[in-house]
């Protein structure tokens, strides 16, 4: 009898670890897939973007005053204060997928309502949160970081902390969703430098903001401080990033450091995580302008500038190519097709 009963206990361990193995698998499969659809509609589907090279100033001023300033209420869960947005839709009744922009310490800056603007030509809601000017901070979308109001702010960025901005995305989610034009199960996240770093941990505390439709699927960082995150209880005490992300950031960019992106892709679900790197590129890559040198209160000194070949292969890469390889035009076609079926 003992023996019977040995082999029965065996047999529903055996079992059980066999079922645990399948659902994991099929749990991953069920991932895989939505990290290609995500990928090749976040992605691959925000593309024939401009060449990077015809990009202007005027380009940055067209974008300031091409968009729709939107009242976005405030959620409980921080501090409750409603919000100022910047809304750009593309043309037609949709309803399309949505995307929700952080912005960094220094606040909403011309070249980054420059790629919600060109992002949302092309079938996307962009939604630019602005965390900053109902708190009295900062009001300004039309200056660079010569602006001495920028620079005040980057002394006292965290008065907005990471897990404010994060609570802001939130907030954005929910106006968002409410929105007839938006698909609201495909909410994704853009951000640069600390808006950046809220919108990677805005998915690392993903199950803890319980959010319909499931929540952000997945994020677009710029230079998202990662080697100074990775130190902070904050980021240690969260769970793994669980969703899609592309991480894009310099080198030579002495607010980042390879190491750290080498670590983050060793962690749990690193799957899920893409992470390019572009060699000679410092800060803000993608802003024109020519070297210069800022003060950080957390970095410390730290060079900013265009980077012309980082900024063109980060734009073909995932938003610019103006003609797609048939081979690609298939593989989006199928995307799409999945995406159409795994939503009804």
């Amino acid at each position: 009898d003992l023996h019977k009963e040995y082999r029965r206990q065996r047999q529903m361990c055996i079992r059980d670890r066999v079922k645990s193995i399948w659902l994991k698998e099929a749990k991953m499969k069920k991932v895989s897939k939505m990290f290609s659809v995500f990928c090749s509609l976040m992605f691959f589907g925000v593309l024939w973007l401009q060449d990077a090279r015809g990009v202007t100033y005027e380009d940055y001023k067209a974008a300031v005053a091409d968009n729709h300033k939107v009242q976005i209420p405030g959620v409980s869960q921080g501090d409750g204060k409603d919000l100022e947005g910047r809304l750009y839709q593309p043309e037609g009744s949709g309803p399309f997928p949505a995307l929700i922009a952080l912005h960094g310490a220094g606040g909403i800056f011309p070249y980054q309502l420059w790629w919600a603007r060109e992002i949302s030509k092309k079938g996307f809601v962009v939604l630019f949160i602005d965390s900053y000017c109902t708190r009295g901070y900062l009001c300004a979308h039309d200056t660079d970081d010569n602006d001495p109001r920028r620079k005040k702010i980057m002394q006292v960025w965290q008065k907005v902390s990471p897990r404010q901005r994060v609570m802001d995305a939130v907030a954005g989610y929910r106006f968002l969703s409410q929105k007839s034009n938006v698909k609201n199960d495909q909410i994704g996240l853009i951000g640069w430098s600390w808006g950046g770093s809220s919108a990677l941990f805005a998915l690392k505390v993903a199950r803890r903001l319980s959010l319909p439709n499931g929540g952000f699927k997945g994020t677009i960082a710029f230079y998202p401080n990662l080697k100074h995150l990775k130190g902070s209880p904050q980021w240690t005490r969260t769970g793994p990033i669980g969703q899609p992300a592309l991480i894009l950031y310099g080198k030579d960019d002495v607010l980042e450091s390879v190491e750290s992106y080498k670590e983050l892709l060793a962690e749990e679900n690193s799957s899920l995580i893409s992470v390019v790197g572009y060699a000679g590129a410092t800060r803000k890559f993608d802003e024109l302008g020519d070297l210069r040198t800022k003060s950080h209160p957390t970095g410390g000194e730290f060079t900013k500038a265009f980077h012309s070949s980082s900024f063109e292969d980060a734009v073909k890469k995932h938003y610019g190519m103006k003609e797609l390889p048939e081979e690609m035009k298939k593989r989006l076609e199928e995307a799409k097709k999945f995406a159409d079926d795994f939503t009804k």
